[in-house]
């Protein structure tokens, strides 16, 4: 989905809650491009903004929450999921997370031949 979808969402009436795991990176891009072209190349066009993502939802008249204490993101969404029922609007919990935690796929080797070599370097690591 995109942003836009939020307020198209909001018009129809069918409001939803966006979790986002905010890095303020596209770490998937930006661990293949380190991997391949080292520091010195590999972090650029990859490193965002730190985007308050939770205004966005604010703006369209719905919920928005901050997040950064894993302690808190159950209740940021029971918060959330209240006040959904109670707006009719969307919610986003942004939640921020480390830049230098990359989840398991972005970390394998990139791969440049073929799609059935690809998969079977996966499944080796």
């Amino acid at each position: 989905m995109t942003a836009f979808d939020m307020e198209t969402a909001n018009r129809f009436g069918v409001p939803y809650i966006a979790v986002i795991g905010n890095n303020s990176a596209m770490n998937q891009i930006r661990y293949g491009q380190l991997a391949k072209y080292g520091e010195e190349r590999g972090n650029v066009g990859n490193l965002l903004g730190d985007v308050p993502f939770g205004t966005f939802a604010e703006m369209l008249g719905g919920y928005g929450e901050e997040v950064r204490d894993p302690a808190q993101i159950a209740p940021a969404l029971k918060r959330a999921r209240e006040s959904v029922q109670k707006l009719r609007r969307s919610a986003v919990i942004n939640i921020w997370v480390d830049r230098a935690s990359t989840p398991r796929g972005p970390r394998t080797r990139p791969c440049t031949s073929n799609g059935r070599q690809a998969i079977r370097e996966w499944e080796r690591h």
